[in-house]
């Protein structure tokens, strides 16, 4: 499969569904969950509060630090109908959780589920319109996170997806007004993923393709 098809199943998939249906999706038993300590932070969109309190919650455990930042970046999308600016920190202080090797290591398919969020909160209009700085450096730090060898080789699709979304922050004319050094520094980090996601598909499709063909061999008639 190459590139192109892949982003544009990406794109798709982004856009299928409304933000608020993929917000409701989470529902307010996911809310009730959150410790109260991370609900106050959250409620505060003060995104080094969020990080302290996941950091303190998880006391070092990497799986439980990924599920905390997974539901506080569901909790960040439900956000974006309300307070838009606080949506954009909340997933900014989820994703600098994510960026963690060891949470990446332990909860891959966490971290694929906040990477996938984050590109749909990125894009938000109302998000962007209400902090361009904070989704520039949110689209910055989901990039980074989906560029890593751990996240590229679990979720090619969604570190795809990631690109293009990103892609659209860069571009995005109030995003550049807001944060141009930021915007230019994104569109190169964006080409490393893009570059990074390619390499990773045509190693899969070479692996996939010897296996069959081993398979075929194997059984074929001697």
């Amino acid at each position: 499969m190459k590139i192109k098809t892949v982003i544009a199943a990406c794109l798709i998939g982004l856009t299928a569904v409304p933000l608020v249906a993929q917000a409701q999706q989470a529902g307010n038993q996911q809310q009730q969950a959150l410790p109260p300590a991370l609900l106050a932070a959250i409620a505060s969109g003060n995104a080094a509060a969020v990080e302290r309190a996941i950091a303190a919650l998880a006391a070092g455990n990497p799986v439980r630090a990924a599920l905390l930042a997974a539901q506080t970046m569901a909790a960040a999308e439900r956000m974006i109908a309300t307070n838009p600016a606080a949506a954009a920190a909340v997933a900014n202080a989820a994703m600098r959780v994510a960026q963690s090797p060891a949470v990446q290591s332990a909860a891959s398919a966490q971290v694929a589920t906040m990477l996938s969020a984050a590109s749909r909160i990125m894009v938000a209009p109302a998000v962007i319109a209400a902090a361009p700085s904070v989704v520039a450096s949110l689209a910055a730090t989901t990039v980074a996170v989906a560029s890593t060898p751990t996240m590229v080789a679990a979720a090619p699709t969604v570190s795809a997806a990631v690109a293009t979304a990103a892609t659209s922050v860069a571009t995005n004319p109030i995003v550049v007004a807001a944060a141009p050094q930021a915007s230019s520094a994104l569109a190169q980090s964006v080409t490393t993923l893009t570059a990074a996601v390619e390499t990773q598909t045509s190693t899969t499709q070479i692996t996939t393709t010897t296996t069959t063909t081993q398979t075929q061999t194997s059984n074929s008639p001697s």
